[in-house]
């Protein structure tokens, strides 16, 4: 089977796909990205241009999605990367056509955004897909294995702690900045962290926060980090001349969840720390505790037992697992390897790949008619869980996941759905 590919967005996150994409094309030859489509011409053709670098085929430039949709009728798939605020209609109208969706994360702007896209999915009978990319590290992979082998017992409960930021802004991404966009980093950066928690310890049942705004006065600064390379390139469109802005929501959430295996998790996430950060992923469970990997860098979890005192790192974790192998997407991805306790690759090449198996497995799903594994369904509980601490500081209370799922609880993202006119 043949598949014809569009991608819109052609921001950072876009050329990271179309990178991804080039990392596909040099094992699967059944997909071809037709066109690349952004608001800026600029930006649209430099994409363009690197994958024909890639693959030696130049996709088509748009401005206009719309035009594109109506130019391109061999399309059979999406690949949205724009910003989340426009995700839920770019997909809806692309279901419409007859097309099958990827769409960045987070899924939506809101769960009654994600809500529209997944009826749209279910009406029209197209595969839409979430590229999420931290679960499918296979550090990662090999971190749930270990869970479910049940080495560390029964989990009893989970710490996911991220602390760091200040007065900057990495990257100059303004979207960032702003709550009707998505942005901040407990929504867009807490889509990640929301996933990881429900991939590691299954459904929550109630989340208990409070959230505030620490640092509302920020500065854009030329970032050094390494995502920035994606950047220098795009035009911002959601910016000002002046270095200094206003952060529009919180940037700060501590959380209690309740999951519904029983077990507790302290969800802690903020970008306003000064002069200190913090990072801490672990499981603990009724005979040890497992240290979660940090996505992306290769480096593998770390496993320590009550009993005797033992530690496993390294190949040793193998043997906890014999019979755990990577799946076949993410295996032939990353070059045949169905088992490893760690890789030794730059971030540019992990990402690469990571999006490629994004790809792959959409690709797979259309093609078998299969789920993906991060659906309609498991899209929208991430971004309800992103918001559940917010949603409890705005009412003040505790919520139940499924008073955000359902929309019953929404009065921190009610300006956004009004301003969007959902």
């Amino acid at each position: 089977m043949s598949l014809s590919l569009a991608l819109v967005g052609c921001g950072g996150m876009g050329l990271r796909h179309a990178y991804g994409y080039g990392e596909l094309k040099k094992r699967f030859s059944g997909v071809r990205l037709e066109a690349v489509c952004d608001l800026h011409a600029s930006s649209a053709g430099h994409v363009a241009s690197e994958v024909e670098l890639l693959t030696g085929e130049r996709p088509r430039v748009y401005t206009s999605f719309d035009e594109m949709l109506a130019e391109e009728p061999g399309l059979d798939a999406l690949d949205i990367a724009t910003d989340p605020r426009t995700h839920h209609t770019l997909a809806v109208s692309a279901m419409e056509a007859g097309l099958h969706v990827l769409v960045e994360k987070p899924m939506a702007v809101t769960v009654k955004a994600c809500r529209l896209m997944a009826e749209a999915s279910r009406k029209h009978r197209r595969v839409l897909s979430v590229a999420e990319n931290y679960r499918r590290d296979p550090m990662n992979r090999l971190a749930k294995a270990l869970l479910e082998s049940g080495v560390i017992g029964t989990p009893h409960f989970m710490l996911k702690i991220g602390v760091g930021g200040g007065s900057s802004l990495a990257c100059s991404v303004g979207w960032h900045t702003r709550k009707e966009y998505g942005g901040g980093v407990l929504v867009e950066q807490g889509a990640h962290e929301a996933d990881l928690v429900l991939y590691f310890m299954g459904e929550v049942r109630s989340v208990s926060a409070e959230a505030a705004l620490f640092t509302p006065d920020r500065t854009f600064v030329a970032s050094k980090e390494r995502l920035s390379q994606y950047s220098e390139y795009r035009v911002e469109s959601v910016s000002s001349n002046s270095p200094t802005f206003t952060l529009g929501q919180e940037d700060t959430a501590f959380a209690l969840l309740r999951f519904q295996s029983g077990a507790i998790g302290q969800y802690t996430l903020t970008n306003a720390s000064h002069g200190f950060g913090i990072s801490l992923e672990t499981v603990h469970g009724s005979l040890g505790t497992l240290m979660l990997p940090a996505s992306r860098t290769g480096k593998g979890p770390e496993v320590r037992l009550e009993a005797g005192g033992r530690r496993y790192e390294g190949a040793t974790l193998l043997d906890l697992v014999p019979e755990w192998e990577l799946d076949d997407v993410t295996a032939g991805i990353w070059d045949g390897q169905r088992r490893m306790s760690s890789y030794d690759l730059s971030f540019e090449e992990a990402d690469r790949k990571l999006i490629a198996v994004e790809l792959q497995e959409f690709i797979y799903a259309i093609e078998n008619g299969t789920k993906p594994e991060i659906d309609e369904v498991v899209g929208a509980m991430v971004v309800a869980l992103a918001y559940a601490p917010l949603e409890s500081n705005c009412a003040g209370r505790p919520v139940q996941m499924s008073e955000v799922i359902s929309g019953a609880e929404s009065g921190y993202q009610r300006s956004i759905d009004e301003g969007l006119g959902l």
